[in-house]
């Protein structure tokens, strides 16, 4: 409703049909009203449509406060009948009795009004918050509220940040993937190390690491931010297939192809390795394991091995350091330690 619909011939008459109903109002919800004074309320509402339209924006409000009506339009309704209240309130002739009973409807207004003001900003503003952990060897698929899945590696800890208005992630630690629902009215955002990823609708993984974050892309297009308070316009998107390294409110890499065999593997519970440094894929099976292997020398780390190992799987790692690289892993207690053999030859690689 609006003033619109007032068909009066000029201002003054409207604010004297306002200041009638609102004198209505008070008197009929305030005490009980005799049968003359129902009878006089009804002919002032027969006498014009003006009355009747002016009335009922008083009982809306009214209805708002007992839960009666949800329409979002009603807030005009709303600020329509405070004004009346306030042309009431600086009116000079009134008794006292009809003061009191001003008073008391002009507090339930207030209420009312507050009532809807806080729920606007309650279902408007609210985030729901969620923080979801892996311990070291776990891993964990989430689903989200929005139908997004967040997939979290070992040892991660994130926050996850939803409203009507936002999606936004943020990490603490470790890797996780992510497979984001479409919904362009609420880019999704991961914040990692103080950069940003922002996504509509597509597949990504994001990995911490001690000397940086390295975004990865498997499907669809994200921005990547190495300090999220940039602007995003003009940034190149990076798209399947492709993957760039940050460090935290410095600069950005060269965009690479993305590991998307890596990422893949350790989805399935499983760690490939394509003659990389035995070290590295030691480093990486740490990741997965509370008790830790220790390289005894540069030699033994830069030989070069590829195989596919069952995430935590010691057995099959200690066959293939020992029966295949002929190295030998020594029990310290917490931690097992990888040295060459006395008769091993340490060239070459070895394959599963």
């Amino acid at each position: 409703m609006s003033d619109r619909g007032l068909k009066t011939n000029s201002s003054s008459d409207i604010r004297a049909v306002e200041a009638a109903a609102a004198r209505w109002f008070v008197r009929l919800h305030d005490h009980p009203v005799s049968r003359e004074t129902e009878a006089e309320f009804d002919a002032w509402l027969d006498q014009a449509a003006e009355h009747r339209e002016c009335y009922m924006r008083c009982e809306l409000v009214m209805a708002m406060g007992r839960g009666l009506a949800t329409e979002a339009e009603l807030q005009a309704d709303i600020d329509f009948v405070a004004a009346i209240a306030a042309r009431e309130a600086a009116a000079q002739e009134r008794s006292r009795r009809f003061r009191e009973k001003r008073s008391i409807w002009f507090s339930a207004a207030a209420t009312v009004l507050l009532m809807v003001a806080t729920g606007a900003y309650f279902f408007t503003h609210h985030v729901e918050t969620q923080i979801y952990q892996t311990q070291v060897g776990e891993q964990r698929r989430v689903v989200l509220a929005d139908h997004s899945t967040v997939t979290l590696n070992t040892d991660t800890v994130l926050t996850v940040k939803l409203s009507d208005q936002s999606r936004r992630i943020e990490m603490q630690r470790g890797e996780a993937f992510f497979s984001v629902a479409h919904d362009t009215s609420r880019p999704f955002e991961v914040i990692a190390a103080g950069g940003l990823v922002r996504a509509v609708g597509t597949e990504f993984g994001v990995q911490m690491k001690r000397d940086g974050v390295t975004v990865s892309v498997l499907e669809g297009a994200v921005v990547v931010l190495p300090k999220a308070s940039d602007p995003v316009a003009g940034v190149p998107h990076l798209t399947a297939n492709m993957a760039v390294s940050y460090r935290g409110g410095g600069g950005i890499g060269e965009v690479q192809a993305a590991d998307v065999r890596r990422i893949t593997a350790w989805r399935e519970g499983k760690l490939v390795f394509d003659q990389v440094p035995l070290a590295d894929a030691i480093a990486e099976f740490n990741r997965y394991s509370p008790r830790k292997v220790q390289v005894s020398s540069a030699s033994v780390g830069s030989r070069p091995v590829s195989g596919v190992l069952q995430i935590g799987d010691m057995s099959s790692l200690r066959f293939l350091l020992q029966e295949s690289l002929g190295l030998k892993l020594i029990d310290q207690g917490d931690t097992l330690l990888l040295q060459a053999a006395p008769e091993s030859n340490e060239t070459g690689d070895a394959r599963r």
